[in-house]
This record gives C-alpha cells, sequence and structure tokens, in this order.
C-alpha cells in the first residue's frame, strides 16, 4: 500500500512517496549512500538489505509499489520485490534500465510496478509486472500519482486521485477545511506547484482518516514513512520522516552531488 507523487519543476523535480505497511511490520533503516559499481546512491532499507525506493548521483530515481489488483501468486517460489530496485539502482540510462528489468527473476516475483525517473532524458517510466507478462508505459513529464493497496486498490485509487485533484484545483484539503485564497496566501496553488504542497498532500486525510487517505490509518496497518527526493541540476536530496506523515516523527536528510549537473 502506497502513494507515489512525481512534481517538475523548473530546476529538476521532486519524487515523494508514502510506505504503508503492516504495524508489525520490522522499522526500516533510514537512507544512507551506498557505493556501487559506478555510481553513489540513496535509499532507504529493510533490514534484510531490500528498499522501495533510491535516488543516485546522475539524479535517476526509482520507486517501487505492489500491484494488488493482480490476485494471483508466482508459481515458481517467491523472492522479496525489494530486491528490485537494489539491482537496479546503479544506472543511469533508461535503455540500460530496461535492459535490467528483463533479466529480473520476474517468475519468481509477485506482481509489481516499476517507477522510473530519468532526468537527463526528461523520460518518466513504468514498468508493470503481472506475472505473466511485462509492460512499459511512457509518461509525460509533468505530475503524476500512483496509488496501491492491498485493501481495496481499485476505490484506492478513485478516493485519491479525487484528493489529488482537489488540491491541484487549488481548493485545498477538504479533510483540514483549507480555503483556495489560504492555499493562494502560502503560494501554494494551482499555478505553482511548491515541494509545500507535495507534503500537504502527503499528509492528507481527506475524505476522512482511514484506509484511502493518502496518509493511510487502519487497525493493522499506516503509514510507516514518508520519503521525499528533490533532484535540481547539481545534487540529489532524500529527506526521509519515520511514522504516518501526519507525526512529528524524526526527519533525516542525506545529499549527494550528481556526477555531470543536469
Amino acid at each position: 500500500m502506497c502513494t507515489v507523487s512525481f512534481l517538475p519543476n523548473r530546476h529538476g523535480f521532486y519524487l515523494a512517496m508514502n510506505r504503508d505497511e503492516k504495524r508489525d511490520r520490522f522499522a526500516a533503516l533510514p537512507p544512507e549512500i551506498v557505493e556501487f559499481e559506478n555510481h553513489r546512491v540513496l535509499f532507504p532499507r529493510e533490514p534484510t538489505g531490500g528498499t522501495w525506493i533510491s535516488a543516485n548521483d546522475a539524479g535517476v530515481c526509482l520507486a517501487l509499489i505492489n500491484w494488488h489488483r493482480i490476485k494471483r501468486e508466482s508459481n515458481n517460489g517467491v523472492r522479496s520485490r525489494g530486491e528490485v530496485i537494489r539491482k537496479l539502482a546503479g544506472i543511469s540510462t533508461s535503455n540500460e534500465i530496461s535492459t535490467a528489468v528483463k533479466k529480473l527473476p520476474l517468475r519468481k516475483l509477485r506482481a509489481f510496478r516499476l517507477i522510473a525517473i530519468v532526468p537527463r532524458e526528461k523520460r518518466v517510466i513504468e514498468w508493470r509486472w503481472n506475472l505473466q507478462r511485462l509492460a512499459i508505459r511512457n509518461h509525460e513529464w509533468r505530475r503524476q500519482h500512483w496509488f496501491s493497496s492491498g485493501f481495496d486498490e481499485p476505490r484506492a485509487e478513485v478516493e485519491r486521485a479525487k484528493v489529488c485533484a482537489s488540491f491541484v484545483a487549488g481548493g485545498g484539503d477538504p479533510g483540514k477545511g483549507e480555503t483556495s485564497q489560504r492555499r493562494a496566501r502560502t503560494g501554494v496553488n494551482a499555478a505553482g506547484y511548491s515541494v509545500k504542497w507535495l507534503r500537504q498532500l502527503h499528509r492528507s486525510h481527506a475524505p476522512k482518516r482511514g484506509p484511502f487517505s493518502i496518509c493511510m490509518h487502519r487497525p493493522d496497518a499506516m503509514t510507516v514513512s514518508y520519503t521525499e527526493v528533490g533532484v535540481s541540476k547539481k545534487g540529489a536530496t532524500m529527506r526521509y520522516k519515520t511514522g504516518p506523515c501526519c507525526s512529528n516523527g524524526r526527519i533525516i536528510n542525506r545529499t549527494i552531488s550528481l556526477t555531470r549537473s543536469l
């Protein structure tokens, strides 16, 4: 269960992700810089080593979400989807990523959607694995959102898309009763999205706090972390907050310089 948002700007882009998990799952480790063969990479990780989001020193960002609409299970044993980004995080071009995705042990992985942001090519690419076929979708270089939910994915997509549309329209967060006038004063409106807008969106409880809100709360599961990557012309910064977005969880910042300016 997750929400991923992509927000381009004049100097680069932001990629934000709410990670929703069972309350009894082991706590993840905060982001660190890891040296790969050809690139330095930033990512948080599970105690077992897997991850769900990364940024490297070429400015390439990856995010992986489960695809709960696919109800079937792999028939060839199951490996963790957390391995996917670890194997791809040190790659700097879309062609190389595409080649590497096809070499993954797909038949042993549950269904997933992998999102890649490649700034030097101005490409937003999504790979979808449904246990039978790997499909690719190219998205425009503009604001995008992706949603997943093990509770009720089709409804979560509808409800969360409505909230995103409300923010874009400048109507404020229905869960907080903000007005478009107030949002205009803070510089967060349909005419100029900002990182503040993105953070407000990811801690939203609209239409009400529960399984379908972007900041998700259920008796057995909740948003367990918020990861935000900001890529500019010369660097990438990962901002990581433990706990639900609405909490006062600890915030950790890590930055790497890009090997070449965008």
